[in-house]
């Protein structure tokens, strides 16, 4: 019996709801709020993306209590990848509300949140980190760093820098990082830099999660990762195979399968002040209990997801968590034409499919209800 992809099955089950559905008023109804209160003035716009294209199709201006209505092309559909957002502007930065891609949101109220700015101190400010992902991969001159870091602004207020490119945040990476580049900052986009191996970050800091993700090289395996401050939760990925390599002040995880066929060793910790994580050559010292000593820590890891598994440069786009959320979705269909195009699938990678795909799908849900920057891919 041939396999129905289950790309095609997920399309029978949907569509006759849709079908319903498509009785409904295609109108998008929303405030603009700027510091919890209805502004009085402004240009809202709506945006389409789709797999495809992605572009501004209509604007208006709020009303006097911050309303305002667009009235859609069509009803998003479940599951087609395609989604409508809408954006204004205020005090020059850019502020999105929730992607809409089920016709059911359309029956609640849609808020763009914006703040009022305040500039920061020359040198900057500092932050908890709330979330570090440090995805070790080989690369071109030795090993290849996908560093991810993700803040958190607990202001009611977006933070700027006093001058155009100065600091409103500075974090250092290892000693050793060599060609540091930027592939993504987010939600708010701007300028981030490296400035020798410290990460400067001169983009409006948003009230809400804020993330930098940096790539860089490094000659040998055997580094520091540094985090000064507050770090809520650390994880470091090394794909398989590699080296036997221990991580000097985190705790050993099972080994996860993120990508299909794509394996990575996983150590883990959370609620760290002022610490120094040493990677370094050899076995983990004392029994593999360890491993299983930190399940709860594991569990709590998967269920929050992580914020990139991606390794090619990517630009920044003003609506960044859209573009991810874009992904994600191309990601399910990959993911569903490789499993489509197994002959016979054993029971192992029956379960695989199924893990990464759940995974996924508990991610888009995420950002539907208009979580933080994206989580795993």
């Amino acid at each position: 019996m041939s396999r129905v992809p289950p790309s095609l099955f997920l399309l029978f089950v949907v569509a006759t709801p849709a079908a319903v559905q498509s009785q409904a008023d295609p109108v998008l109804s929303g405030r603009v709020l700027v510091s919890g209160v209805p502004a009085d003035t402004g240009t809202v716009v709506l945006h389409r993306v789709t797999p495809a294209e992605a572009g501004d199709i209509d604007s208006t201006s709020v009303g006097g209590d911050g309303d305002f209505s667009f009235r859609l092309p069509n009803l998003p559909f479940p599951g087609s990848g395609e989604i409508f957002i809408a954006s204004t502007r205020f005090d020059e930065i850019l502020y999105v509300g929730a992607p809409i891609s089920d016709p059911i949101q359309l029956d609640s109220l849609y808020t763009i949140r914006a703040f009022p700015t305040q500039m920061v101190p020359l040198e900057g400010m500092t932050f908890p980190v709330s979330r570090r992902e440090v995805w070790v991969d080989e690369g071109p001159i030795g090993w290849q760093i996908t560093d991810v870091l993700e803040i958190r602004n607990s202001q009611a207020m977006t933070l700027v820098p006093l001058v155009d490119d100065g600091p409103v945040w500075r974090y250092p990476l290892p000693s050793g990082a060599i060609g540091a580049r930027i592939l993504q900052v987010g939600p708010s986009a701007g300028l981030a830099r490296v400035d020798g191996t410290t990460l400067i970050a001169s983009n409006p800091v948003i009230p809400a999660e804020n993330y930098y993700i940096v790539q860089y090289d490094l000659e040998s395996i055997e580094f520091d990762i540094p985090l000064p401050g507050e770090t809520g939760l650390i994880q470091v990925m090394v794909r398989e195979p590699a080296p036997a390599i221990r991580v000097e002040g985190l705790a050993r995880q099972p080994s996860e399968e993120i990508e299909v066929g794509a394996s990575f060793m996983r150590w883990a910790g959370q609620a760290l002040v002022d610490q120094n994580i040493s990677v370094r050559l050899g076995e983990e010292g004392g029994s593999t209990a360890v491993v299983w000593m930190s399940v709860a820590l594991a569990l709590l890891l998967a269920g929050a997801g992580s914020l990139i598994i991606r390794r090619d440069p990517v630009p920044a786009v003003p609506w960044t968590s859209v573009r991810i959320r874009k992904e994600i979705l191309i990601d399910v269909a990959k993911l569903d034409e490789v499993y489509a195009g197994l002959e016979r699938s054993s029971p192992k990678e029956e379960a695989r499919y199924r893990r990464r795909r759940s995974a996924l799908v508990r991610e888009l849900e995420r950002k539907r209800e208009g979580g933080g920057p994206p989580a795993s891919t």
